[in-house]
């Protein structure tokens, strides 16, 4: 009883104080945000460094095939250096322009709905949703905190903020390429540190079980994620530069961001680019962008998208939407990335161990029922 009240006033005191304990550990997470950044990095870079390796291990050249995992890290760090530099030289400029162009274009746009729905008929359905004065009130706020000294101190943080998410990740892609390099002595390091920790031969090869799993999870999730996300912010931005809609590279990388979120992302992001091309541009542009969108996100999650995993998540629908509301409401964007492979390892640990349990129970009612049958068929005697 007494450890059961200690639970239970656990309980209350972490959800009476659930904002501070959210806020301390994003605190955290924004802390060792580089280190994340190049565990996420390495495996995603891990596929192509590791094919690199191979090519250096094969030449015929002693040297070459000595150091090739080395030669193999420097061969992607300068592929990297000329991927970050065509990204900052020609893709950040369009997309900055992009988002100064669209904001600057939001009250134009608002103006144009709310002459829509002036000119609606006074029995619609839309009028009586009071749509018109909702937009009002909204674009009037908008104008307000970006108008007063608040607006433009939250401005300025968010500039600050995004420098140090711009050096987080540059300093991601260089633990990442470490993280490559050394990566026999980490995993040496962690083989010695669980052989440390658990005496038991039994519990060692099940915390090895478990780690192995987590580690396929993770690298199948953003590894092949990751892929499948620039084939859809290619296919997504080339299908908008057909229609010749504005703003297509913005958009073009809302859907390959969005594909991060199984099941619901691509739908989410189809839904919003069509909506964004209706205000931008007209009905006839954004109806067959929207049914390109839906087509093309149905060919990817039917064919190019398991080809690529090659092993599903197995994952349910219901689980990824809690896991994603959970994740959105408490961390952000980032929790709706992370949700899933968090939720899908839990999974994994919580059937391992069920299964491990229920093959105790059966090995041990298997020695209850063997051993009468033993003593029956000993000789009785005389």
């Amino acid at each position: 009883m007494f450890i059961v009240g200690v639970l239970l006033i656990m309980v209350y005191k972490t959800i009476d104080n659930i904002a501070q304990i959210t806020s301390a550990i994003s605190q955290f997470f924004s802390v060792i945000s580089p280190l994340l950044y190049g565990i996420l990095f390495a495996y995603f870079i891990y596929i192509p460094h590791r094919a690199v390796e191979k090519l250096f291990s094969w030449t015929k050249w002693e040297f070459t095939s000595k150091h090739a995992r080395g030669l193999s890290t420097i061969t992607i760090f300068l592929l990297l250096l000329l991927i970050v530099a065509f990204i900052l030289s020609f893709v950040l400029p369009i997309l900055f322009q992009s988002i100064v162009d669209l904001a600057n274009s939001v009250p134009g746009y608002i103006s144009s709905i709310l002459e829509f729905f002036d000119n609606l008929p006074p029995d619609s359905i839309w009028v009586s949703l009071n749509i018109p004065e909702t937009l009002r009130n909204s674009s009037g706020d908008i104008m307000n905190r970006l108008i007063n000294p608040a607006g433009i101190e939250q401005a300025a943080r968010g500039v600050i903020n995004f420098a140090g998410g711009i050096f987080s990740l540059i300093m991601g892609l260089v633990i990442s390429l470490y993280i490559l390099l050394e990566r026999d002595r980490i995993a040496g390091f962690f083989m010695r540190l669980n052989m440390a920790v658990f005496r038991n031969e039994t519990r060692r090869n099940r915390a090895i079980k478990y780690l192995s799993q987590i580690n396929k999870v993770l690298f199948t999730f953003i590894a092949s994620k990751g892929l499948d996300s620039l084939i859809n912010f290619a296919v997504a931005t080339a299908v908008l530069l057909i229609f010749k809609v504005p703003y297509a590279l913005l958009l073009g990388l809302i859907a390959g961001l969005f594909n991060f979120i199984p099941y619901l992302g691509s739908i989410i992001s189809a839904i919003l680019i069509s909506i964004i091309t209706l205000i931008t541009s007209d009905l006839s542009t954004a109806v067959p962008v929207m049914v390109a969108l839906l087509i093309f996100n149905q060919l990817d999650g039917n064919y190019i998208e398991p080809r690529i995993m090659k092993s599903s998540l197995k994952i349910s629908p219901i689980l990824v939407i809690i896991a994603v509301v959970i994740g959105g409401a408490y961390f952000g964007i980032v929790g709706m990335f992370l949700a899933v492979p968090i939720s899908v390892i839990i999974k994994q640990v919580l059937l391992e161990y069920m299964t491990t349990a229920e093959q105790k129970e059966q090995n041990f009612k298997r020695r209850k029922t063997d051993i009468p049958q033993a003593q029956d068929q000993n000789p009785s005697e005389p």
